[in-house]
Formats: structure tokens, C-alpha cells, sequence
């Protein structure tokens, strides 16, 4: 498999307790010796794809289609994370594509040449839907001056499977490329520091997984 196509994906993950964290949250200016950008809303739908016998997931390869309120589509995959307590390494490719594409069934014939080199080594079958979870995404840029150097994100994520339903705040912080694993780590510790924040190991995914198999 070719893995020159990748960019790598480094974000610290912690859980926010639905309680008055948020708010506290929402209302910081600065994190650390950093500051906090203008904060943007996204609704986001996420829609995961796999095949009958989960290939995907055998291998630890993740496979989205997401849907954002402003009407773009994104196609996303993801190839194993690696976990450092809060930090979080993950090769991804990702790309706008056409609604148009965005059907029930994925072919591997006919996804764009980047995601084709990855995935058709391990699978040739037709991709189907596996389950969608709902986020509503609460994003500001950090800051060193001028310079973005991490992403910020507090999402609010919704998971469905019939009757049962799970929803739950997560913190994500994303680095840029202005920004240093050091500036990230140093975030990390400031929340653990001054929120008690208990850091996230597996991703929304592999959580939405167990969830949907009654875990």
C-alpha cells in the first residue's frame, strides 16, 4: 500500500462532563499561553462505510462520508491511530466530493484514485453504510499572535440505535501546521490542569461501534 498520499492527523481527545464544564469552556478567552479565536458552528452528519464482512475495520481502517450544514460533502479515511494519553496520531486522506457520489453504496472502482490505492489492497467489495452519528461542532482557532497553531473543537455528539440513544460533549484540539506537538501537549496539560479533564482513548467511531452493538 502507498502511504505517501497521507497527512497526519494529531489531536488531543478529552471527555467533557455535561454538567457546567461546557459553559466554563465556551467562556475562555485563552488556554494556556494561548488565545482562543471567534468561535464557528457546524452540524455535521458522519455516515461510516464498511463492507458485509467489516474489511475496513479488520485492518483498523476508517471510511466516512460527511455531510455539513453549509452543504459540503467530505470523504474521509482514516488508517490505525496510534495513543499517547491525550494525543491522539492518525494518517487520513481526505477530499470534497460530489453529492452526487454521496449514494448508499461505495465502489471501490469509483473512489477517487487517492482513497482507491489504499483501500483496494484490502478490499474490492462494495462498501454499504454501517451506521451515521450527529454532531453539532463548536470550532475556534488557537492562536500564538497571529498564527493558528491548533484547532479547537467542542463538539456535541449524538449516537442512535433504535430506541437507545447516547449523547455526550467531547473536546477535540487539532494541530495546525504553525503549531508544535510541544504547544499541543502543553494545552493538554494546562485543561487536565485547570479542568480535570479525563482524556479520550478510543476515537467516536470504535466508541459508536460498542454502542451500536449494545455495549
Amino acid at each position: 500500500m502507498r502511504s505517501f498520499y497521507l497527512t497526519m492527523e494529531i489531536e488531543a481527545k478529552f471527555a467533557v462532563p455535561a454538567d457546567a464544564t461546557p459553559e466554563k469552556l465556551r467562556a475562555l478567552d485563552r488556554v494556556g499561553n494561548f488565545a482562543l479565536g471567534e468561535r464557528e458552528r457546524v452540524t455535521m452528519r458522519d455516515t461510516f462505510f464498511d463492507t458485509r464482512a467489516n474489511a475496513l475495520q479488520n485492518v483498523h481502517y476508517v471510511l466516512r462520508v460527511r455531510k455539513r450544514n453549509d452543504g459540503k460533502f467530505l470523504l474521509t479515511l482514516k488508517t490505525p491511530t496510534t495513543t499517547d494519553g491525550a494525543i491522539h496520531r492518525r494518517p487520513e486522506i481526505e477530499m470534497e466530493m460530489n453529492p452526487a457520489r454521496a449514494t448508499r453504496v461505495l465502489r471501490v472502482n469509483e473512489l477517487p484514485k487517492k482513497f482507491r490505492q489504499l483501500i483496494a489492497p484490502v478490499t474490492q467489495e462494495n462498501l454499504y453504510p454501517l451506521f451515521s452519528i450527529s454532531q453539532t461542532r463548536e470550532v475556534r482557532n488557537v492562536l500564538r499572535g497571529r498564527r493558528v497553531i491548533a484547532e479547537w473543537s467542542l463538539d456535541f455528539v449524538k449516537y442512535r440505535a433504535g430506541e437507545r440513544k447516547r449523547a455526550f460533549y467531547e473536546l477535540e484540539i487539532e494541530l495546525k501546521k504553525a503549531g508544535t506537538e510541544n504547544d499541543l501537549q502543553n494545552i493538554a496539560e494546562w485543561l487536565q490542569k485547570e479542568f480535570q479533564l479525563r482524556h479520550v482513548e478510543k476515537g467516536k467511531f470504535l466508541r459508536a461501534v460498542e454502542f451500536m452493538r449494545g455495549n
